[in-house]
């Protein structure tokens, strides 16, 4: 049974077991799905905060419609890159599927690695108000430094870890210290605190780290070859606002278009310049998202190839009624 403590959008709508499958950029969970899924039948449920977007394929890897072919994906394709899509409502949809996959008869299991979403289906919602439109205009004309500075001397430990660039969530935590009187730090501690859903056992993939470099090197690599930067300038031309276009190797390729030096070093020129600079921030955002799964009191970790038994063996009798 779920926690009576848990600050959610609703009782839970579905009791089956639905593994999330997640991991570090770039180790292989989306192809150890795919066979998953088709060896026991099941369908698949998106938990990447940018595949939810249309039109950004290339660079976030994002499963081709060929390798979708026969398994029913949800939550990919589900938005324009200018609108948002909260965690709220990514645990409401989550549910939801849950609920119909439970009428049909079906099973499913859940893939990706953004920290805010996997917290969010995992532990709950924080206890936050909801978004304050009217508050948020009187933010428009403040700088996105003034608003860390702002949060900085309210909440030194949230401000911190979002980062001074991170202006949609600097506003939502000054949103909240607004209309909760709570900082966003204490709430999240709060969530912290309670016990991992039981539905959601969290199954993280990993590699050897040269194994993963090499793999992180193939993949820049593909998306180059596969024409990343027409995608980026495109997506640029088209939606000019989208927080997309700042995450990992869209930021970067940007920059490369608009030949702006990275902070602190030289880049190589041409197309070796803007791998080196995607590979950089790649290796980063890998060390953040183990730290993040490293904290997770309720996750099972998985070295591949060595250990992809032991997951088959997992799954199993959790799926097999479902081939």
């Amino acid at each position: 049974m779920v926690s009576e403590n848990r600050l959610s959008v609703g009782p839970p709508l579905s009791t089956a077991i639905t593994p999330i499958l997640t991991g570090p950029t770039a180790c292989g969970k989306t192809a150890f799905a795919l066979e998953l899924a088709a060896r026991w039948n099941l369908e698949i449920i998106n938990a990447d905060s940018l595949l939810v977007y249309r039109d950004f394929n290339i660079g976030t890897a994002k499963p081709t419609p060929e390798e979708r072919q026969g398994i029913p994906h949800h939550l990919i394709d589900i938005r324009s890159p200018e609108e948002t899509y909260t965690a709220a409502e990514f645990v409401r949809d989550v549910e939801r599927l849950l609920l119909d996959l439970t009428l049909r008869s079906r099973r499913a299991i859940i893939v990706g690695g953004t920290p805010f979403y996997l917290k969010a289906l995992c532990f709950g919602l924080w206890d936050a108000p909801p978004t304050q439109p009217a508050f948020r205009e009187t933010l428009e004309g403040v700088s996105t430094q003034s608003l860390y500075e702002k949060l900085l001397a309210q909440d030194s430990e949230h401000a911190l870890k979002l980062g001074s660039q991170d202006r949609y969530r600097l506003i939502r935590a000054l949103e909240i210290l607004e209309f909760s009187g709570k900082k966003p730090s204490l709430l999240e501690q709060e969530a912290k605190q309670r016990s991992p859903d039981p539905r959601f056992p969290l199954w993280v993939m990993d590699r050897p780290a040269q194994e993963l470099e090499q793999r992180i090197s193939q993949r820049i690599d593909a998306m180059l070859a596969s024409g990343l930067v027409d995608e980026v300038q495109a997506l640029r031309e088209r939606y000019s606002q989208a927080r997309a276009l700042k995450s990992v190797g869209y930021a970067q390729t940007l920059e490369y278009l608009d030949q702006t030096p990275p902070r602190g070093r030289v880049r190589r020129p041409g197309l070796d310049g803007l791998r080196d600079e995607i590979q950089l921030a790649t290796r980063q955002l890998v060390k953040s998202q183990r730290t993040f799964f490293r904290g997770l009191p309720h996750a099972q970790w998985f070295l591949f190839e060595q250990e992809r038994l032991k997951l088959e063996a997992l799954a199993q009798p959790l799926f097999k009624e479902s081939s």
